[in-house]
């Protein structure tokens, strides 16, 4: 089923089945505390994503840095103003830092943000060295006991009636729903011990604990946008109903990279701020004339096929004489080996993980490869042609179907047509420069409301 299809029968079958007024005994709603996960499990089947686990010893490091810093998480005593829940996989000068947030971060003065980070790459130093990993949220999580009851065999049984297969079952969602618990109680407690008067996120998952912990401290949350957005992704898209309060945890406001995005989407209770970032709107430089490299983009629910395609022609004389970059997702930095050993016999390939940022293989490149991904969004801006892979998904780029310089790729000839093709000048503004002045104006709506 196409992506589209699935997204619009999705949200129908929410509406329908009126799912947002479930509660559980404590009178939580808890359905869009699983439509996330639920939804992704439909849309990325267990064929789709590679069974390449992390190592133990790539554990264990992960682990040894979260445990150190749960001690100075608990010896940290000061108040703050500010609460940052990041994702740092971006690099600067060799160190990890969170792109979306970074900006922000730094309007501030730095005694005054709390920086709670819930990525880990063994071999990465944080660029905000005051920063605390969030094992203290995983260790809570482990041990909390959820005494909430609800009988999900409802919607196990609308799932199927509905897509004819359920991918996750009793256990899962319970799992799910007792996550948000302890993410709630976790946060009320941090925040108030903290002092915390703004929270601010970068999602790396869906946070509806956080949220809910904001919404009952009556602490402003503000989320960074960082992928694409449209109506098939179900963080952003909900039904066209009218909510009660508290069936929805949400930011009060989203800071979006431009005004191209959250455009025709349903997004209750949030307000939309054109923030921009600095990083992503970088200009990159024109290439030389004779460049003629590749980057691949790859991620870890669809790297085989990227990979795949590759293999089939990288012998071809249109591929063996091109440098080719096969960038992967930080949620794949542990299948690098993996991917390296799959193109050893290839010098012309190269498999990077933060080595690179998407900025810097871009000014080295004059062609963008993969199925779905914010780069094709930063190459185009860049003046860069893109190809989609076909066997993937092209409704999540649907907006650029009338983009002179998107090409989709099945086989060698529409390969051949067009890496042959000119790029063609299509300016558009997806990436605008950080306006400090709306981080203030957003403060002005958001802080000075009755609560």
């Amino acid at each position: 089923m196409k992506e589209s299809d699935l997204s619009r029968q999705f949200v129908e079958f929410e509406k329908k089945n009126n799912l947002f007024d479930l509660t559980d005994t404590n009178g939580v709603y808890i359905w869009d505390i699983i439509r996330y996960d639920l939804y992704n499990k439909l849309k990325w089947s267990s064929d789709d994503q590679p069974v390449i686990k992390k190592t133990r010893k790539n554990m264990f490091r992960v682990f040894l840095i979260r445990f150190v810093s749960l001690f100075q998480f608990i010896r940290d005593s000061k108040k703050y103003e500010n609460f940052f829940y990041l994702c740092s996989r971006n690099v600067k000068n060799g160190l990890l830092f969170d792109q979306n947030a970074f900006s922000v971060i730094n309007s501030f003065d730095p005694g005054v943000n709390f920086l709670f980070e819930t990525f880990s790459f063994e071999n990465g130093k944080l660029l905000f060295n005051s920063s605390f990993y969030n094992f203290p949220q995983f260790l809570h999580r482990k041990f909390y006991r959820d005494k909430s009851a609800f009988d999900y065999s409802f919607i196990l049984e609308k799932i199927m009636e509905e897509f004819g297969v359920c991918p996750l079952d009793v256990k899962i969602l319970k799992t799910l729903v007792r996550c948000y618990y302890s993410d709630l109680a976790f946060f009320k407690k941090l925040f108030r011990r903290k002092g915390i008067k703004r929270v601010f996120v970068t999602q790396n998952g869906i946070q509806k604990g956080l949220f809910s912990a904001a919404i009952e401290l009556n602490i402003p949350s503000y989320e960074f946008q960082h992928g694409i957005v449209n109506y098939t992704h179900m963080a952003y898209s909900y039904p066209d109903i009218v909510y009660k309060p508290g069936q929805v945890y949400l930011p009060n406001i989203i800071f979006s990279l431009s005004e191209y995005w959250y455009k025709d989407l349903n997004l209750p209770l949030v307000n939309i701020h054109p923030l921009g970032n600095d990083f992503f709107s970088e200009k990159i430089a024109d290439l030389d004339f004779n460049c003629n490299d590749i980057t691949i983009i790859s991620a870890n629910v669809f790297g085989l096929q990227l990979s795949s395609f590759l293999l089939r022609y990288i012998d071809e004389p249109f591929l063996r004489d091109r440098k080719i970059y096969f960038k992967m997702h930080p949620n794949q930095f542990h299948e690098k080996e993996y991917y390296e050993i799959a193109f050893k016999s290839y010098a012309n390939v190269e498999v990077i993980t933060n080595e690179y940022s998407v900025a810097a293989l871009l000014s080295k490149s004059q062609i963008l490869l993969t199925i779905e991904s914010t780069a094709v969004y930063e190459a185009l801006q860049a003046g860069r042609k893109v190809f989609l892979l076909k066997e993937g998904n092209d409704i999540r780029h649907k907006d650029l179907s009338s983009n002179d310089n998107i090409y989709w790729v099945k086989d060698k000839d529409d390969l051949i047509n067009a890496l042959n093709s000119d790029f063609l000048i299509n300016p558009v503004e997806f990436f605008s420069p950080f306006n400090k002045q709306i981080l203030k104006n957003a403060f002005i709506e958001c802080e000075t409301k009755p609560k």
